[in-house]
This record gives C-alpha cells, sequence and structure tokens, in this order.
C-alpha cells in the first residue's frame, strides 16, 4: 500500500490541481491528501475484501480512463463531469455520505482545514485513489477476463495489504502515522 499513497502524495501536479480547484493552498493540498489518501486507500482495500458487491470498483479500476486522469490530474479535475464520478467512486469508498462527512471531520481535526473544503477535495482525489489502483495494476490485470474477478479482487488486496496479514487497519494507520509524523 505504501507504494500506491506514495504514487498519490509525491505527485505535485494532483495537489496542484486540487488546490487550485478548491482554492486552498498547496500546503494546505498536501496536507489533506496526506490524511485522505491513506484512509481511501483503505476504503477500497475494505470494500474488496468485504462479502458486499465488488464489481463497482472493479469496474472502475478496470477503466482505464482514471489511469490518464491520474497522469493529467489539472485536465481531469475541470472535467464538468469529474466531481459526479469522484462521488460515484466516494460512494464504493466509504460506503456512505455520511461516512465521507466523518471522514471529512476527522480529517478536519488533523489538518485544521475545514470540512467543508476536505469535502470538496473527496471526489476531487477519489478517482486518482483509483488511478493509482489501475496504474499498480494494470500488467496483471491485462491477462484476465471478467469471469476472474475475484483473481482481481485478490490481485488488487495484495497490492494494498502490505504485510498480508489480511488486516487493513494496520496498514491504514501504519501509513497515516508515515505521513503524520513526517
Amino acid at each position: 500500500m505504501a507504494g500506491l499513497i506514495d504514487m498519490i502524495i509525491n505527485n505535485p501536479a494532483i495537489a496542484k490541481s486540487i488546490a487550485k480547484q478548491a482554492g486552498i493552498d498547496l500546503d494546505d493540498a498536501g496536507s489533506i491528501i496526506g490524511k485522505l489518501a491513506p484512509i481511501l486507500m483503505g476504503g477500497a482495500k475494505s470494500n474488496l475484501e468485504s462479502n458486499k458487491d465488488s464489481g463497482g470498483l472493479i469496474k472502475h479500476i478496470e477503466s482505464n480512463n482514471y489511469a490518464e486522469m491520474f497522469d493529467k490530474p489539472e485536465e481531469a479535475v475541470q472535467q464538468g463531469n469529474f466531481t459526479d464520478m469522484g462521488n460515484d467512486i466516494l460512494a464504493e469508498l466509504t460506503g456512505s455520505k455520511e461516512n465521507s462527512r466523518e471522514v471529512a471531520k476527522h480529517v478536519e481535526q488533523e489538518t485544521g482545514v475545514s470540512s467543508s473544503i476536505i469535502k470538496s477535495v473527496l471526489p476531487m482525489l477519489a478517482p486518482m485513489i483509483i488511478g493509482a489502483l489501475t496504474k499498480k495494476s494494470a500488467p496483471s490485470m491485462s491477462n484476465t477476463t471478467s469471469s476472474q474477478s475475484s483473481g482481481i479482487e485478490s490481485m488488487l488486496t495484495g497490492l494494498i495489504d502490505q504485510d498480508n496479514d489480511g488486516s487493513m487497519i494496520d496498514d491504514v494507520m501504519g501509513m497515516a502515522a508515515k505521513y503524520i509524523f513526517k
């Protein structure tokens, strides 16, 4: 999971694009992204490991346009339907609008940035999470078919579960701590 989160946090174009679109400074954008990326990546892992249908998330990951968005975030965040796409992905990553609000409140306490700003950043960052997953899993997924979706879920879960213990909590908390105490 570290590599996936690093792909997002260490991509200055993502922070710059989000800062510009949200009307915040680059440092605040970086701080918000540093807190949200591990949480959203943990949400992806939780979705894939749960008993609920992960088809929506897998469909997003299989779509090449998220990898393109990840590579060109400045163009992506300016698209008219970008926020709608981001909200669709958030539903898969957090499970509900209420959960997204709770995430925003949590990150507000850690960063001091208003939860309303964080709520506006969530749908911008969600496609970047999918873009990172798509880019990281592309070689493995090119050799699969839709009937192998459980294999895709296992492969993606393996990418996210850093220590292969089957628990996302320690991975997410460890990643969050890494970026909190930088």
